[in-house]
């Protein structure tokens, strides 16, 4: 099976204030199933904020999402639909291209590089094979199976 970083995660800017998260997955629930929806929030506050997240199943559906919902008005604001590079399930963009920020990168800023945290454990300390499984017993139970009568055709 081959692995997809963001299979449908869209991106979508410029949401009304206030605008809810069901409403946000309506929105976009005519273009494929929309896995989940979800509005970003002021850390300290918690007020939503303009802009949030939508994952749909396929990427087929992610672009028509895009084709269709880019430039669309939701409650009086024209919103703006991209592909997003958040992680699916990620519970915020904190990553080395974010820093802990949340929506898209800003223009013009180039990407943190990883901090290594690879550390290669020493071929001693590694820890044993684990044990086998004990077999478990079984005990078979012959008993005579019944006999058919077999009737001579008519």
């Amino acid at each position: 099976m081959r692995g997809r970083r963001n299979h449908g995660n869209l991106f979508i800017a410029n949401l009304p204030p206030d605008f809810p998260e069901e409403d946000l997955a309506e929105a976009f629930d005519p273009y494929g199933i929309v896995l989940s929806a979800e509005v970003a929030r002021d850390p300290a506050t918690g007020a939503r904020l303009r802009y949030g997240w939508v994952d749909i199943a396929t990427e087929r559906a992610a672009t028509a999402a895009i084709a269709g919902m880019h430039g669309a008005e939701l409650a009086g604001s024209r919103i703006e639909v991209r592909p997003s590079e958040r992680r699916v399930g990620a519970k915020g963009a904190q990553g080395p291209d974010n820093a802990g920020r949340r929506g898209p990168p800003r223009p013009g800023t180039a990407p943190r590089p990883a901090p290594h945290t690879a550390h290669p454990m020493p071929e001693a300390a590694s820890a044993p094979p684990p044990a086998p499984r004990p077999q478990p017993q079984f005990i078979v139970e012959r008993r005579p199976l019944p006999r058919r009568i077999v009737l001579p055709p008519r």
